[in-house]
């Protein structure tokens, strides 16, 4: 192209037009950045973003949640708590963020008693809270105990053999009732020899394998517990139930004899057939959020007999088709069928009751009752198996009508070991230490000799 005056005038033009539209696009964009957000997390893990734990949580929050971080600006975790509970904010516009410098707010040090820098205060309906280990885990589990109506108590029958959960033994279940009191539920032990009566204030009554026989006194107050209206987690195990024979009458529910048998635990590496599993789980709001097996050690089934009672029962934990349960000895080779009373599953593992009853005053009250066939799956031994704490935790919240605080659970963190055999290791190591310096010392020499013969 010939370049005269006319040419270079119009090129002029084209390129101070170029110009024009280019910081123009860039002004409209920097304005839309500062209109509106928008964040894709990369990561393999979310873990720039917030669990499904997390904001099933804030989509329950109906009050407003205050969140106070009194950290300075000198502080390496300023920005770190701003990018956590901006998190919050962007998805809740019902909680409000700030971060105070405790340099220049002495008052609020004394009011909300703050100890060090990076100290987080959260607050709900006039009830607050002080953090000092900030994770996600921590925050969301602190705003759920805020938000948990009242003081919910969680009573453990004691005195007959049952699991104590303040018992370091394999059986017993300190590590759950210390989950459960990070999630804000207070724990008792109840002896009815020493306390003739059931707390007014008891949320939930938890009966967790009773091996002794109770007083026919005993059974008394407990079954005017359940007749009342009262929520319970029955924990049993096979064999055990027979000394509480009048409340499984009263729920109309009896249990299969015998010890389920799961062959499929052999596939996960157990050699135990007397371990049931459950990896599918029908539809109801304790394992909705539930996505992975759940295991029980030496389980009992359980029928519900009520049919055409007040009672409305729904399976929470069933078996698959290849299970039964085994009613001779454990022992040799175990087949089904050999046996009277056998049957093949699925079978019920797990059931939920809730009835309604009209109180004295005229209220409808929703009765709620979870009967398992096994203890083991909560204890100490147990508990990290699989889903077994979100799953217990979920029953608690449920039985305490805290419907909206299930599966509040920290994020599970992928596994980014690299775990090799030891003949990948030697396959590896003789690949990198021998072949690959071979192959390059091959590759050398024959390109010198073609570069020599010539």
């Amino acid at each position: 192209m010939k370049i005269n005056t006319k040419t270079r005038l119009q090129l002029k033009i084209q390129s101070g037009l170029f110009v024009v539209l280019f910081v123009a696009f860039t002004g409209v964009l920097a304005w839309f950045s500062t209109q509106y957000k928008f964040n894709i997390d990369l990561t393999a893990n979310q873990s720039n973003s917030l669990s499904e734990s997390s904001l099933r949580l804030l989509k329950n929050i109906k009050q407003p949640v205050k969140i106070s971080a009194f950290v300075s600006p000198i502080n390496e975790q300023k920005e770190i708590f701003d990018k956590l509970f901006q998190r919050y904010a962007d998805k809740q516009s019902l909680i409000e963020y700030q971060s105070i410098n405790p340099d220049i707010a002495p008052d609020l040090l004394r009011e909300f008693n703050i100890q060090r820098d990076g100290e987080i205060v959260i607050e709900v309906n006039g009830r607050s809270e002080n953090v000092l280990q900030v994770s996600e885990s921590t925050i969301t589990n602190t705003i759920a105990r805020l938000l948990r109506k009242g003081d919910s108590w969680l009573v453990f029958l004691q005195g007959h053999g049952e699991r104590n959960p303040f018992g370091d033994a394999n059986h017993d279940l300190q590590l759950f009732a210390s989950r459960l009191s990070q999630k804000g539920f207070n724990i008792e032990n109840l002896n009815l020899i020493e306390t003739t009566s059931i707390p007014d204030n008891t949320d939930v009554l938890v009966i967790a394998d009773a091996t002794a026989d109770l007083l026919d006194g005993e059974l008394k107050i407990i079954n005017q517990y359940v007749n009342q209206g009262g929520n319970l987690l029955w924990l049993t195990e096979p064999g055990e139930n027979i000394r509480l024979e009048s409340l499984a009458e009263i729920l109309e529910i009896e249990f299969l004899p015998g010890i389920i048998v799961d062959p499929s635990t052999q596939l996960l590496g157990l050699d135990r057939v007397d371990f049931a599993l459950a990896a599918d789980y029908p539809h109801h709001a304790i394992t909705t959020a539930i996505d992975s097996i759940t295991l029980y050690p030496k389980a009992q089934a359980i029928d519900f007999l009520g049919e055409q009672s007040d009672w409305q029962a729904e399976h929470l934990i069933v078996t698959h088709d290849r299970t039964w349960n085994e009613t001779g000895e454990m022992a040799g080779q175990i087949t089904q069928g050999d046996n009277h009373g056998e049957q093949a599953g699925p079978l019920t593992i797990g059931l939920s009751l809730t009835r309604s009853l009209q109180k004295e005053d005229g209220k409808l009250l929703t009765q709620r009752v979870v009967v398992t066939g096994d203890a083991d799956f909560l204890s100490n031994q147990y508990l990290g198996n699989g889903s077994n704490l979100p799953l217990g935790l979920n029953m608690l919240n449920w039985l305490s009508h805290d419907d909206n605080l299930i599966a509040i659970t920290p994020r599970k963190a992928i596994d980014s070991q690299l775990e090799l055999t030891p003949t990948q290791q030697l396959s590896i190591a003789t690949f990198f230490l021998f072949l690959l310096p071979a192959l390059l010392l091959g590759s050398g020499i024959r390109i010198w000799l073609v570069r020599r013969k010539r």
